[in-house]
């Protein structure tokens, strides 16, 4: 029989107090416990708080600073770029509601032009108003060519006596001095196209392979070696000009124009005169380029002839049936355009060729739209290469042209103004 064991009596009452004790240090650690996840979980708040206005800090340095900045500097920009264009505009004299009106085809405004485009006024010339008018107590009575061509535009008239002896005798000299002086040198020859130049070579029962390569550096112009050796080979005219201004002739001649024609002196060129060798005349062509919207073109023509020609040498317009030959102080005026500023092709003419004697003339075209460099002498090129005072011989488009030597350069060779040229002003 197993004996029981007994148990040591403990004090009264000690059982419940080490229970109630277990109790409150169990309670007391949970309370900390939960204090101390408040705690931390404030802690991390905090902590999140600050990385967000870090982060904000951050956006506002890298992206609303900059915006405001570059605001800033464009709308100063804007404003510096009006406060300069209106000091442009207004030094040129141009309102700024008319600003769109006068910009360029870049789009930019008009700036750091000459006089002549500051001061410029358009003009149109849209009808010849012709009149007798009388010089030294002599009328000189203009006479109307009539053609049979209902759908042409073109009138033509002469005029008797328009020059006189001594002014055709001293046109005449002084060209053939002029050209005689600048003929010492080589001509430089250059051409509409490659495709011309092959045509006059053709012409001229020459056997030269041509490409490209031999035009000189950004021309349609062979150097001077080459046009020595074609001159021989070549026929052309001669033509020299004078502007406007350059002599008290210009003045005179230019006026009497206007009264007997109604053409205005701010819508003419310059005034060429053109010597016709035996066997040279001009191919059929128009003054103006037909079906072309440009109105800054050749409207009509004066054209008076030096002297006699013994035999060939005739202004001749096939499309009307009027044929004129060259005497002396004889004038020849006619319009290549309509009213409405539209090239005629009836106005096609050419030169015959002299056959006989000399041709001399001399002619100014007028505009239908002037524009601000027409009847001022242009600054000539750098290219080609060349002497000073160096005379070209240009051959025109082979089909509608001839060629011609000329004591002055222009643009028209020029590979880059070529291709420009409706973008200039």
């Amino acid at each position: 029989m197993t004996k029981p064991v007994s148990r040591k009596p403990g004090k009264k009452g000690h059982g419940d107090i080490s229970v109630k004790n277990s109790s409150k240090k169990r309670a007391s650690k949970t309370q900390k416990a939960h204090q101390y996840q408040q705690e931390k979980s404030q802690k991390w708040t905090v902590v999140f708080a600050i990385c967000c206005l870090l982060v904000g800090a951050v956006a506002v340095a890298l992206y609303i600073v900059p915006t405001i900045h570059f605001a800033l500097k464009d709308n100063a920009s804007s404003k510096k770029d009006f406060q300069e264009q209106k000091r442009a505009f207004k030094d040129d004299g141009v309102d700024r509601k008319n600003k769109k009106g006068r910009e360029k085809s870049t789009g930019s405004p008009v700036q750091d032009l000459g006089p002549e485009f500051k001061d410029f006024k358009l003009s149109i010339q849209s009808k010849l108003k012709i009149k007798n008018i009388k010089e030294n107590d002599h009328e000189m009575i203009i006479h109307e060519l009539k053609h049979d061509n209902p759908k042409s535009s073109v009138h033509a008239y002469i005029v008797e006596n328009f020059l006189s002896d001594v002014e055709c005798d001293g046109l005449m000299m002084v060209h053939s001095r002029h050209v005689s002086e600048l003929n010492k040198q080589v001509p430089i020859i250059c051409f509409d196209s490659l495709k011309s130049f092959r045509e006059y070579l053709k012409d001229a029962k020459l056997k030269i392979k041509v490409s490209p390569n031999d035009f000189t550096r950004g021309t349609t112009c062979i150097n001077e070696t080459f046009s020595a050796k074609l001159q021989a080979h070549f026929k052309w005219s001669y033509s020299t000009a004078f502007y406007p201004g350059e002599s008290k002739f210009s003045t005179l001649f230019a006026d009497k124009i206007q009264k007997a024609t109604g053409l205005k002196v701010e819508n003419g060129g310059k005034f060429q005169i053109t010597s016709y060798p035996q066997g040279v005349g001009y191919k059929n062509h128009t003054d103006c380029i037909v079906n072309h919207p440009d109105k800054r073109d050749r409207y009509a023509t004066v054209l008076v002839y030096l002297r006699d020609v013994e035999e060939g040498g005739e202004t001749e317009f096939p499309l009307l049936g009027i044929s004129v030959k060259p005497r002396k102080g004889l004038a020849l005026i006619w319009n290549s355009m309509n009213s409405r500023g539209e090239c005629d092709p009836f106005s096609l003419h050419n030169a015959a060729k002299v056959i006989k004697g000399h041709k001399f003339i001399i002619q100014r075209w007028y505009y239908y739209h002037n524009f601000p460099s027409l009847g001022r002498r242009p600054q000539e090129p750098l290219l080609p290469q060349r002497m000073a005072n160096q005379p070209r011989v240009s051959c025109d488009e082979y089909e509608q042209g001839s060629c011609r030597w000329y004591d002055e350069w222009n643009y028209d060779h020029l590979l880059d103004y070529t291709a420009n040229l409706q973008n200039l002003i």
